[in-house]
């Protein structure tokens, strides 16, 4: 008998008795389902150590609900701690609750986030946080402790990734909002959770904190379930508020980076079987696509067999962002334009990609004055380091001009956002404004100084303006190279140069997003309401107040890359878009060539995959 097979007898026999004993437990039915959950979890992953013919397990299962109840009483105690010192020190408005929300509570928004961890390392994670040694660990999953350092590893960069998502964090928000009705705040609902007041909180917070509150329907459908009764809410203009439950990772949004570590793009062409070809333009290392040997400049014309054409290319691309895997037929062109199908390759999302923030730091040669290509893939505040010793490298060359490519950047750390603009240009001083946040009526307006956001990293130490005061480069303009795929942070980057630098923007028009957003969960102990609420709350502007780039920022030259086949590396001197910055510089950088068009050329891109921007408080 296969462990499966074995696992989902012992499910069907005990689920019941188990959900019984924990329900006795806790008294709680949501409660008790997920002790449930994670008394199965936790045998999936000792199936191999219990021997299959014994039948009767449940002393066992016993045993682990216990445990999993007092590992959760060990967790709230410390969050019900916490929670009382953020009441304590919550007595005022909104409005001054929300400005002085310390930056510390993003950790009430780990649980959320653990949710989405494969098993093993959410696991072990769930082990250590409850105090149990590597030791213990490993000897409860039967693994090795060097195994159960891995995956905590894994783990941690997770966390610190998603955490890292540049989103406004005010966990517990609703809590503190509840407050300025009176220090006891409203009764818990007790019963069943309903429909109703599932969307009723929907409803309340969107009331609050929505950017568009004052578009809200005035009788919404409440009998409809929380998606579809969210997405009512929505207004028109809204492209990235969404709702998700932790429990159910097909409900968080997904695209072809987050699932496979690739972008891709789709474009007409005639000599294609199906009149479209699939290009794959970047590949993170490490990732599920790198895995597979795929890189950058790869042509495919089917997916899951079925031949691309203009026509079904969005659909298959969502389907295999999906399905979590899929099958590529690749191709390559020929110098006449021909298309020949080449070998079938498989490709299946899951695991965690590294996303390096310097992809690649050069010094290009040839060029009358010292220049330097920048691509930065992601603002992680983890990795600043490798940020200033990159600058430190163009300072010591006396660099007088930089190009900076954003085209695969989905953003990142506004901290990180802030430290790249103040190196690029020393007319940055620390009190200058990085950005402005406009809300509703009720959370109103507020600017943040360059030397403040710093100050803010998601993770991490902060980077000092004095770090940074050294390193910036005496430059007048900046050479940015941007795409469909330059969202958020890299979007905040572009136009928070502006008032500060002549901003040369070369290549497509980036993604849009110019607003940030907060996360709202609920933080009550039992907790009542499993969805994650994240709606737009701010629109960006910087310090001029130019801002409403919703449709995207437009490039001054633009260039499209996908007009020059095959892709050049990143940083080679031939990818068109690094060659027009060269141009315009004056140096001889490389030629533009174009493949032969009949005509003009349609894409299909799959939704680009963009962190959202955290809007922090001064």
């Amino acid at each position: 008998m296969s462990a499966a097979v074995f696992f989902i007898k012992l499910y069907n026999v005990n689920y019941q008795k188990v959900y019984d004993f924990s329900y006795k437990l806790c008294g709680d039915p949501h409660r008790a389902k997920d002790i449930t959950q994670q008394c199965f979890l936790r045998l999936w992953e000792k199936i191999d150590t219990i021997d299959s013919s014994q039948e009767d397990i449940f002393p066992l299962l016993f045993v682990i609900a216990k445990r999993v109840v007092i590992d959760e009483s060990r967790r709230a105690n410390t969050s019900a701690q916490a929670y009382k010192d953020i009441l304590h020190t919550s007595t005022g408005s909104v409005d001054e609750t929300v400005t002085n929300i310390d930056y510390k509570q993003l950790k009430h928004r780990l649980s959320n986030i653990l949710q989405l961890l494969p098993d093993k390392p959410r696991t072990v994670y769930e082990f250590r946080d409850s105090g149990y040694s590597h030791k213990e660990i490993a000897a409860m999953l039967n693994i090795s402790v060097t195994t159960v350092r891995t995956h905590l590893k894994t783990a941690t960069h997770f966390i610190r990734k998603r955490i890292g998502n540049t989103t406004v964090i005010l966990v517990g928000a609703l809590a503190l909002w509840s407050c300025r009705k009176g220090s006891d705040g409203p009764s818990t609902p007790t019963g069943p959770v309903t429909t109703a007041e599932v969307n009723r909180w929907i409803l309340d917070s969107m009331q609050w904190f929505y950017y568009w509150k004052d578009g809200l329907p005035g009788s919404p459908d409440a009998s409809s379930e929380a998606p579809a009764y969210f997405n009512s809410l929505k207004n028109a203009a809204d492209r990235f508020s969404f709702l998700y439950d932790p429990a159910v990772w097909n409900t968080y949004p997904a695209s072809i980076r987050s699932v496979y570590g690739m972008e891709v793009t789709v474009v007409s062409d005639d000599k294609a079987p199906g009149g479209a070809l699939g290009i794959i333009q970047l590949v993170q290392p490490g990732s599920p696509a790198a895995s597979k040997g795929l890189t950058r400049g790869q042509l495919f014309t089917r997916i899951n067999s079925q031949i691309l054409s203009t026509g079904n290319a969005a659909t298959l691309l969502s389907a295999l962002v999906k399905d979590r895997k899929g099958q590529l037929i690749m191709a390559d062109k020929a110098a006449d334009g021909k298309v020949t199908e080449t070998t079938e390759q498989l490709v299946t999302g899951g695991g965690i990609t590294e996303e390096p923030a310097v992809q690649q730091s050069l010094i290009l040669t040839g060029t009358p004055q010292p220049t330097a290509y920048l691509c930065f893939n992601y603002f992680d505040d983890l990795q600043s380091a490798a940020l200033l010793q990159a600058f430190n490298t163009y300072h010591q060359q006396g660099i007088q001009h930089l190009v900076i490519d954003l085209r695969y950047s989905p953003g990142g750390s506004v901290a990180m956002a802030a430290v790249l603009c103040a190196l690029a240009s020393n007319h940055i001083k620390p009190t200058d404004i990085f950005a402005q946040y406009s809300g509703n009526s009720r959370l109103g307006n507020r600017s943040i100084t360059f030397e403040r956001a710093m100050a803010l990293p998601e993770q991490g130490t902060p980077v000092s303006f004095e770090q940074v005061w050294g390193l910036q480069l005496p430059l007048n303009k900046v050479y940015i190279l941007t795409g469909a795929h330059t969202a958020s942070a890299a979007e905040m980057v572009v136009n928070s140069l502006k008032p500060y630098v002549t901003v040369i923007q070369i290549g497509g028009t980036t993604l849009g997003k110019d607003e940030g957003m907060i996360t709202i969960t609920d933080t009550r102990n039992p907790k009542r309401i499993p969805w994650v609420l994240m709606p737009i709350t701010y629109k960006l502007l910087n310090a001029t107040g130019a801002g409403g780039y919703h449709q995207g920022l437009a490039p001054a030259y633009p260039v499209d890359e996908l007009a020059s086949l095959p892709l050049q590396p990143l940083g080679n001197t031939s990818d068109p878009l690094l060659a027009k910055a060269l141009q315009l510089i004056g140096a001889p950088g490389g030629r533009i060539t174009h493949t032969a068009q009949n005509a003009p050329r349609q894409y299909i891109t799959p939704g680009a995959m963009a962190y959202p921007v955290m809007v922090t408080h001064p």
